[in-house]
């Protein structure tokens, strides 16, 4: 071993003396000498060199031909071309390549244009964004890369420094290298041959084809394009598709696409479905009067137009359906090549649009027209009859107790009776020439258009009485309904719809007044009093529906601190027309009808809310009292419905005052007993209101447990100088302070009266020296923020 090495060691230091440059190669392809000519040749040291490959110095290396150029590579950056010499020498068994290498003359014009020619080609081959390699078989059978170059090789990176001189199997994994090796070899079998497959993130796409020459495949080219963005546009197509191919075939609207002869090259299911439930085809579904213009619509479609249309057919079940139908040209690459039709079904639509018209201008309930619809009949009417110089009538009906009827039998009942009610209106009058609405509620209008006289329309309403003679059978029940009218005319009675209705209603009133069941024509001697008064109790009763009313507070002052100690909820009425009504003047018909009642649970429900507003807001509370109708307070609920407006509200009894009528305790003495009793558990108080002016005896505020009484202030006016009202108050506010029972002076309005009620050891004062009734806000900021 060692006379070998010696040996080599003589050669390599003979190869250092020669002017060539030499390296040396053992058979394994790797270096393992370089001389200093080859050193400086290459940019590169020996050192650095021994064992690596020789392809990473001489690029394209295989067994040259004569005068062939190959590729070398100078400090691993720059090309240049190369005529290599070589001969084998063996020591012992070992084999070694002794290449002698001369770098292309420049100066011999031949070899220059060899040099330039594919020095332009490798430079331009470099450059290419895709990529081109070649592969060789040696003398093995091996295939080996004898070239690999452009971009997108370096970006995968397989480019001729990692390729060049080496198999598949010696740069990639198996499974990719087995798929190469699989499309090479069949390229050296004569057949071009393609494949993808991913490498550092991007997707490639392969095509290998063999080279031939003199019949004999020599070698075979493969070129590499990134498909990467292709394949993801292809992605998103195919996506796409299927989204369009999904809705498609799961729309539930009609979807055909014709060519440009009108030919149904496709249908979704829910077209075909149609076509098949009833078995036709889709010429079939359009009527004979429809072809001309569908023609016209397909050839503006086909002419790039959009169209859109109703279509109307008759199904099998003789029912009418409507579609609404779009058609839009199918445009690919700028060609019509046929019409797309889109159809809507619009008949559920249709029939709620058409009910909802119905709706607005007729009552459901009674399918006559609804005030809105007869105002515009009326409106109609009083223009013809102004170019008519004719008279109209309306006919105002409300039936007589009908809230009677919906209280005792119940809404399902009453409805049922307007619905009879309306079925003989519709019988009293000619519907040719008249016109029947139900303006709300009980309350129902005729409109007599061209009447020619009173007695036309007197006539009507006698006919319309007559018919309510008649017994009305509801559910096995016998009703016996009568109504009362009111009739007003144009042009005696108004020239517009707002006039004759304040009329008609004037004249019902005046039938109710004189006992109903009647008709009444306007006349001027109906007072607008009357009017007036019929008017509020109609509307006091959509006042609680509408939350027309609202809440003052008027304070409760001790006479020597002058601190106010409670305040009294008075209800007042903010009508939308009239604005705040007199309580003197709707307090009463509250009472006659009976709306006291819901009108007194919603003031108290508004007191405890205020309670609670002011305890959240950290304002200081003072009792508050509300006045209690006798209607109410003597069903034997009342105190368990105050109960539960307490556990409601979470607040203490003691806050919660009820001030009731003599009246009140002197009607069934056992559930008083007992109502005031439960009151006093709760710790709320009871005051006898405008003591006084009742029938009470000292005896029955002796005998319940009541904690004060209220002066009326008709005993207080002018007590400094009326002696009689002065003994009378002294001898109440005796009795009561005997009693027990606190005192409060209702009405001081002046100095004098305050004066004298302080003698007498009164010193609860409310009246409007203290303060008047005000809204809530008011009192809350001039009582309560000052206490």
């Amino acid at each position: 071993m060692m006379g070998f090495l010696s040996m080599k060691e003589q050669f390599f230091q003979l190869f250092n003396k020669q002017s060539d440059s030499i390296v040396v190669v053992n058979s394994e392809g790797n270096i393992a000498y370089l001389n200093s000519k080859a050193e400086n040749m290459f940019k590169v040291e020996t050192s650095n060199m021994v064992g690596q490959p020789i392809n990473s110095l001489v690029v394209n290396y295989h067994l040259p031909n004569k005068d062939e150029l190959q590729i070398g590579l100078k400090s691993g950056l720059h090309y240049f071309w190369l005529n290599i010499d070589q001969q084998t020498i063996t020591f012992e068994k070992d084999s070694y390549t002794i290449l002698l290498l001369k770098e292309v003359d420049e100066n011999n014009q031949q070899l220059k244009l060899e040099y330039e020619g594919k020095n332009h080609l490798i430079n331009k081959l470099g450059n290419l964004q895709n990529g081109i390699f070649s592969v060789k078989k040696d003398n093995q059978g091996n295939l080996r890369y004898t070239m690999a170059v452009g971009k997108l090789l370096d970006e995968i990176g397989a480019n001729s420094s990692k390729l060049y001189n080496n198999t598949p199997f010696d740069v990639f994994p198996n499974d990719i290298a087995s798929l190469k090796q699989e499309h090479y070899e069949r390229a050296f079998e004569g057949y071009r041959s393609t494949y993808e497959l991913e490498l550092n993130g991007k997707l490639v796409y392969v095509d290998v084809s063999p080279i031939m020459i003199g019949g004999e495949i020599t070698e075979v080219i493969g070129t590499v394009l990134d498909i990467s963005e292709l394949r993801t546009t292809q992605y998103e197509l195919q996506a796409n598709q299927r989204q369009l191919q999904s809705i498609f075939e799961l729309s539930q609207e009609y979807i055909i696409i014709f060519d440009n002869n009108r030919n149904v090259i496709n249908a979704n299911p829910k077209t075909k479905e149609l076509l098949e439930l009833l078995n036709v085809s889709i010429y079939d579904l359009i009527p004979e009067t429809y072809l001309s213009s569908i023609r016209r619509y397909f050839d503006n479609a086909l002419q790039g137009k959009v169209q859109n249309f109703d279509l109307n057919f008759v199904n099998k079940e003789q029912d009418e359906n409507v579609i609404n139908v779009t058609l839009f040209p199918n445009i690919i690459n700028n060609q019509i090549m046929g019409v797309y039709l889109v159809g809507k079904d619009l008949t559920e639509q249709r029939k709620i649009q058409e009910t909802n018209a119905y709706l607005a201008h007729h009552d459901e309930l009674t399918k006559l027209s609804n005030r809105r619809r007869m105002e515009q009949k009326i409106s109609n009417a009083l223009q013809q009859a102004r170019e008519n110089s004719s008279q109209l009538a309306i006919l105002l009906i409300d039936l007589d107790r009908f809230k009677s009827v919906n209280d005792t039998l119940g809404h399902v009942v009453g409805d049922r009776l307007l619905e009879q009610i309306a079925l003989r209106i519709n019988n009293s009058i000619n519907r040719q020439k008249h016109s029947a609405a139900r303006m709300g509620g009980d309350e129902f209008m005729i409109l007599c258009p061209e009447v020619e006289s009173q007695e036309e329309v007197i006539e009507i309403a006698k006919n319309f009485l007559e018919n309510l003679t008649t017994p009305i059978y509801i559910e096995d029940l016998e009703l016996l309904i009568t109504a009362s009218i009111g009739i007003s005319m144009y042009p005696e009675d108004g020239h517009d719809f707002v006039e004759l209705m304040k009329k008609a209603d004037i004249a019902l009133y005046k039938s109710k007044e004189l006992g109903r069941n009647m008709y009444q024509l306007f006349d001027q001697s109906m007072s607008k009093r009357n009017y007036q008064s019929f008017i509020l109790e109609r509307d006091l009763r959509k006042a609680i529906m509408n939350d027309e009313f609202v809440a003052y507070f008027q304070p409760r002052v001790n006479a020597l601190t002058g601190k106010v100690t409670s305040a009294e909820a008075l209800i007042r009425w903010n009508h939308p027309q009239v604005g705040l009504v007199s309580p003197g003047d709707f307090i009463p018909l509250a009472e006659e009808s009976g709306l006291i009642i819901p009108m007194g649970k919603w003031m108290k429900r508004r007191v405890c809310e205020q309670l609670v507003a002011w305890r959240e807001a950290g304002i200081p509370l003072v009792p508050i009292s509300v006045n209690i109708s006798s209607q109410r307070f003597l069903q034997k609920d009342f105190a368990k419905d105050i109960r539960a407006l307490l556990e409601e509200y979470q607040l203490e009894g003691k806050y919660l005052e009820i001030e009731i009528t003599e009246n009140s305790i002197m009607k069934n003495e056992e559930t008083v007993t007992k109502t005031l009793e439960e009151l006093k558990e709760l710790g709320v108080k009871i005051y006898i209101d405008d003591f006084g002016t009742g029938y009470s005896s000292f005896n029955y505020l002796k005998t319940f447990q009541l904690d004060g009484v209220k002066i009326d202030r008709a005993f207080i006016q002018n007590i400094s100088s009326e002696s009689e009202n002065a003994s009378i108050t002294t001898a109440m506010i005796k009795m009561a302070h005997h009693l027990k029972l606190e005192v409060v002076a209702e009405g001081v309005e002046t100095k004098q009266e305050l004066d004298y009620l302080v003698e007498q050891n009164c010193l609860q004062i409310q009246g409007y020296y203290f303060g008047r009734p005000c809204p809530i806000e008011e009192f809350e900021e001039k009582y309560l923020l000052t206490v």
